[in-house]
């Protein structure tokens, strides 16, 4: 066995955990659920993630997530660390105009009859201020992304790491390629490839998160 087999079989009742608690929020959440996680998407590129979704989660407990003004928006982001936050809080009500409510029967007509890479690659194009990056972590952390990847910048150092790929550069021609890469890394070490995502992300912050 490899070593980061070793750390997936340390963390994979944490792992088994978290995925689904993923699984479970498409059937179970509410629509304002699955809202902040596409917010939490559009604040997490250039930023922090717990900064991002602690200030997703203010705006929610403020009552800003479903009717919040630009300038509300703006200022809450801005106040939590969030940088761009006007770029982000202008996406935040752009999709919110688009997708909410009713998010969940929008996301399920994306959806239907697609694989999942071809229905992240739809949502990255019809989400304001997001990239094939962040429409992957929506799906995965909505429970449909079981069979994409994430490729944010941890993911690519860890991938570079372990010899999977030679350097951690990526554009949109890229991403599939990697993609495709870090799939058939998966298969190789024995571990489903949300579970290896975040067994990557354990190794680069020894932290599991979103």
């Amino acid at each position: 066995m490899s070593m980061l087999y070793d750390v997936y079989l340390h963390i994979k009742d944490r792992i088994d955990e978290r995925l689904e608690e993923f699984r479970r929020l498409f059937s179970e959440g509410s629509d304002k659920d699955i809202f902040k996680e596409m917010c939490f998407c559009i604040c997490t590129p250039q930023n922090n993630a717990q900064k991002a979704w602690k200030a997703v989660c203010r705006l929610d407990d403020e009552g800003r997530l479903e009717n919040g003004a630009f300038e509300e928006a703006a200022e809450v982001l801005r106040a939590e660390g969030v940088r761009f936050h006007k770029n982000k809080a202008s996406y935040i009500l752009k999709n919110r105009s688009l997708f909410y409510p009713n998010i969940r029967e929008r996301i399920s007509r994306i959806a239907r009859d697609k694989e999942q890479a071809e229905t992240r690659d739809t949502l990255a194009k019809s989400v304001s201020g997001w990239g094939l990056k962040e429409a992957s972590h929506f799906l995965r952390n909505i429970g449909l992304g079981s069979r994409i990847c994430i490729l944010d910048r941890h993911i690519l150092r860890q991938l570079a790491l372990n010899g999977v790929i030679e350097t951690t550069a990526l554009s949109p021609k890229t991403y599939h390629g990697i993609e495709q890469r870090m799939m058939r890394f998966a298969e190789q070490e024995r571990i489903p490839v949300d579970a290896l995502d975040l067994t990557l992300w354990y190794q680069e912050k020894r932290e599991l998160f979103k």
